[in-house]
């Protein structure tokens, strides 16, 4: 199974995994990133458990740490157990979101990020291996 949609992210709307940002940004980029799931993830069929990588396309070539806006993406999952793609979003359910850097993409315009969502076969860390 491998199912995959794009999202263009406004910049505004991300927020980094050092618990920086106040609660009703936070709050803030969840709704938003639920409504830019329902809108470009219309066409997901239910899959009920999946592996979830976010593959990030940037403007610059700049550095930066992908892993840190795992909590932007935090709504879209929630938004795919609302519409159905899956069944929970708890780790019997889910891998992820895992963001990584995708490319870099010129001609995108400022303020935004692309950012390429593909669900694929649920695969939990083996037992034994530690996280």
């Amino acid at each position: 199974m491998r199912q995959t949609f794009t999202m263009t992210v406004p910049l505004a709307l991300t927020v980094s995994s050092n618990r920086t940002a106040q609660t009703w940004k936070r709050q803030k980029v969840k709704d938003q990133m639920r409504a830019l799931t329902r809108l470009h993830g219309a066409n997901l069929y239910a899959c009920g458990t999946a592996s979830i990588y976010v593959g990030i396309v940037k403007r610059t070539e700049g550095k930066y740490d992908p892993a840190n806006l795992t909590d932007t993406f935090k709504g879209m999952v929630d938004e795919l157990v609302t519409m159905g793609v899956l069944e929970e979003d708890d780790y019997r359910h889910v891998l992820g979101p895992l963001p990584y850097h995708h490319s870099v993409d010129r001609t995108l315009p400022k303020g935004v990020l692309r950012a390429v969502v593909t669900l694929t076969d649920y695969a939990p860390i083996p037992l034994g291996v530690s996280a």
